[in-house]
């Protein structure tokens, strides 16, 4: 067996240019690489919410997800990879929408988010998921 180092994972930031991160309380369990909203109470939670936020980050200091109450990283401008719904497609270059869970696709799939392109294709890592680069706050989009 040949181990690769895979080529991102989700809420991993894209690069290290001009981006911003905001710091919200998780009002449940946020998956990292999720598209995130913030809830009547303030808090982000997966999905749109009340409003969007943007994409939950990864953080060493937890293993798969954010709890309660804990402080998320959410970029709210830059580049992030984020997961997509099974099945779904991506386009390099085209919008982006989001389901309840925070997963994105092309179209068809809920909620669009304005200012929003995806910058690569699908990968799909080692385990199976599947994730995109998105770039948030476009100046294409």
């Amino acid at each position: 067996m040949i181990f690769e180092m895979q080529k991102a994972f989700p809420g991993m930031k894209a690069d290290a240019g001009f981006d911003r991160v905001e710091s919200f309380p998780a009002g449940g369990d946020v998956r990292f690489g999720r598209v995130c909203g913030v809830n009547a109470s303030g808090a982000v939670v997966e999905g749109g919410g009340t409003r969007i936020a943007g994409i939950a980050l990864h953080t060493h200091t937890k293993i798969d997800n954010y709890v309660q109450y804990d402080d998320v990283s959410v970029l709210t401008r830059g580049l992030a990879w984020c997961s997509v719904i099974d099945g779904g497609t991506v386009t390099d270059g085209g919008a982006i929408e989001f389901n309840a869970a925070g997963e994105v696709q092309d179209a068809d799939v809920g909620t669009a988010y304005p200012n929003a392109v995806f910058r690569s294709d699908a990968v799909t890592l080692n385990d199976g998921r599947v994730i995109a680069c998105v770039e948030l706050h476009s100046p294409t989009a």
